[in-house]
């Protein structure tokens, strides 16, 4: 009687696979954290070329965030009492929710404001605009240390 090789098991196969790829996971995560820093700090090529490229790398994630006059119900309140709709977003009817990315550096004062997500050029504008008016109590906080960290705030905007 003759007997034929079995084809090798592509379960076995797959698990082969997986392990470089879990290599080059582990690897990946294991250099994100750098020189003791022990939050996410961001290093995109905006970044580099921002002012802050001169500065401290912000912060994606820290133990504590930087506190707003009256929490962000504060915050909010700030941007809706401030926000002043353009004349010709009105006439034309331009509604939408503007996503702002900025940072609140250690000073708690706000830098390098963008539109993440975007509605109009007059809605970005004026986002950006009064953002940058922004004003922090309390820096964010790792590890015990002041330090500057991202923060993202939707703005919407809507006719009544």
């Amino acid at each position: 009687m003759k007997t034929e090789k079995k084809s090798a098991n592509p379960a076995r196969f797959m698990n082969l696979l997986m392990i470089p790829a879990l290599f080059l996971l582990f690897a990946f995560f294991s250099s994100c954290n750098k020189a003791g820093n022990t939050g996410t700090a961001a290093g995109d090529d905006a970044t580099k070329k921002s002012s802050i490229a001169k500065e401290e790398i912000p912060f994606v994630q820290v133990e504590e965030m930087p506190v707003y006059a009256d929490g962000d119900i504060g915050l909010l309140n700030f941007i809706k009492e401030n926000a002043k709709y353009p004349e010709e977003a009105k006439k034309n009817n331009i509604t939408g929710k503007v996503i702002v990315r900025f940072v609140v550096k250690r000073d708690c004062t706000v830098s390098d404001v963008t539109v993440l997500q975007g509605v109009d050029p007059l809605l970005d504008a004026e986002a950006i605009r009064v953002v940058s008016l922004l004003k922090f109590e309390k820096p964010a906080r790792n590890e015990g240390k002041d330090v500057p960290v991202w923060y993202m705030v939707p703005i919407s905007f809507s006719l009544k």
